[in-house]
């Protein structure tokens, strides 16, 4: 009997304490291999039960993993978004159990449906399994939340190779082989050690042969000198009377402190007026003294259209430049409330405030700063892989404009940086970062940060950022290869099931 057999009593709180171990390979720990050696046990301790008994584990895993993961859900929703406490309690556990959690139960499920435990196509649809469900929790139900995608544990490892190629959703799909592999290297016997052994080898062949994530794209042109205003003014402060003043001085002075860049940046919403309230008297002559110098402004605006009727969050190009471009992903729950209008009077009832941002009807022409496209997003639009890629397509730069002092000093800043990260390394583009409160980046197109602002420290990061041309596989063909390959492997998988028995439905 091996070590994993013994523990099969166990299962329940394994599951979840497994699940606390794969969140380590997360921001702020970055213990990527204790979240392969997590996947490989919860597959331990999956094997051999019946269909019930696989889902359920998978949930238990899933719920402790997530929650475990984004707690700083509640930060957000009430400690700085004025929600009772309650609500961000509710919240912050339904996202976990009711919506992330149930995916790798399906997947676990799945996989004890089709019978892959024993079976050489378990190589392939336990993979296959897990990168479905990982795309389906990134894309359905309030257009997705794809947060701690097993691949990102990746980034800053030689594994990150494969990010141009096939996306964070791909190299999730490795590690799930990997942790696989790792189970039966360590309970498995004679072929099957043999094999796992084949994988580990085979997978450190094709990383080493891989080229660079940068040698994907090209240089274009010399690089700009950008800047980077990282105002930290603090969220508990931010919208309140007294601060309109201090903060529209602030980013003034930091912004006329470089005049002269090429690109200067501010975060998300960096000022709590609108556009309209502060054009006159504030940003055009703002604009005047930056176009003398060849400089453009991107200020992160909101923007009123229609007497107050629509409220967008806005990115607004000035100075030597003009343009605009609004969000489109917006967050649910913080920048819109995904419930009907009906329901809205429970809200004030419960003493729960909410306001609905509006998303960008249609695209605007896009931002050119020194005869360069810029690729812009704002927030969370970052943490989406497929509305990256395509923001991407004919941009030299990428630009993401956010305010992750919503999450305080959690984990949620360093987890969206690492996104960030990742998003550089699919598009192989340099990334411009700009947080209200850190962390502020310009980020390689090989991952590295090339320049970063401290964590709750004002002040301008000012470096040279190199635009890029040319386009990599994953921009290119984006997840279309991996939901067919995966669908391939669990249709070969099925055919492979027709003939045995059907997986127990029994609770061992």
């Amino acid at each position: 009997m091996t070590p994993f057999n013994r523990l099969q009593r166990y299962r329940t709180p394994l599951a979840a304490l497994l699940g606390l171990v794969a969140t380590l390979g997360f921001p702020p720990f970055g213990l990527w291999p204790l979240s392969i050696a997590a996947f490989a046990g919860l597959f331990a301790l999956t094997a051999g039960s019946g269909v019930r008994r696989s889902l359920w584990l998978g949930w238990v895993f899933g719920f402790a993993h997530f929650l475990s993961g984004i707690y700083w859900i509640f930060i957000s929703t009430s400690i700085y978004g004025g929600a009772p406490a309650w609500l961000g309690v509710l919240l912050t556990v339904v996202l976990s159990g009711a919506y992330m959690a149930p995916w790798p139960a399906l997947a676990l499920g799945l996989a004890t449906w089709l019978r892959v435990w024993t079976r050489p196509a378990g190589w392939l649809a336990l993979p296959a399994l897990w990168l479905l469900t990982e795309l389906g929790r990134g894309h359905l139900l309030f257009d997705g939340f794809p947060w701690l995608s097993l691949g990102y544990v990746t980034v800053g490892t030689p594994l990150q190779k494969l990010a141009p190629l096939a996306g964070v959703h791909g190299i999730s799909a490795v590690l799930v082989l990997l942790a696989y592999a790792l189970w039966q290297a360590v309970g498995g016997r004679g072929t099957q050690r043999r094999v796992a052994l084949a994988a580990f080898a085979l997978t450190a062949a094709a990383i080493a042969v891989l080229p660079d994530p940068v040698r994907w794209t090209q240089a274009l042109g010399a690089p700009l000198d950008v800047a980077i205003v990282q105002g930290d003014i603090p969220q508990e402060e931010k919208w309140l009377p007294e601060m309109q003043l201090p903060t529209l001085r602030a980013y003034r002075d930091m912004t006329l402190a470089v005049r002269g860049a090429d690109l200067v940046i501010w975060p998300e919403a960096a000022l709590t007026q609108t556009y309209d309230e502060v054009k006159e008297d504030y940003l055009d002559p703002l604009a005047a003294q930056l176009a003398q110098d060849g400089t453009t402004l991107l200020a992160g605006m909101l923007i009123e259209e229609k007497a107050g009727l629509n409220y967008y969050n806005s990115v607004v190009a000035i100075g030597a430049s003009q343009g605009r471009y609004d969000k489109r992903h917006l967050v649910p729950f913080g920048e819109y409330f995904p419930i009907p209008r009906w329901l809205r009077p429970l809200l004030d009832v419960l003493n729960t405030p909410y306001a609905d941002l509006s998303a960008a009807r249609a695209p605007l022409p896009p931002i050119i700063a020194k005869g360069l496209r810029l690729g812009v997003t704002i927030c969370f639009e970052d943490v989406f892989a497929s509305d990256f890629r395509a923001a991407a397509t004919d941009a030299a730069l990428m630009v993401n404009v956010t305010n992750d002092a919503w999450f305080g000093h959690s984990a949620a800043a360093a987890q969206h940086l690492q996104m960030a990260r990742m998003r550089a390394l699919e598009t192989g583009r340099t990334v411009l970062r700009a947080s209200n409160t850190g962390v502020s980046a310009v980020i390689g197109a090989d991952g590295t940060l090339q320049a970063a602002a401290g964590f709750f420290t004002r002040e301008t990061l000012r470096a040279p950022a190199q635009p890029r041309s040319g386009t990599t596989p994953y921009v290119r063909l984006g997840n279309a290869p991996l939901w067919g390959l995966a669908l391939v492997a669990i249709v070969v998988a099925l055919r492979g099931r027709r003939g045995g028995a059907h997986g127990s439905l029994e609770v061992p």
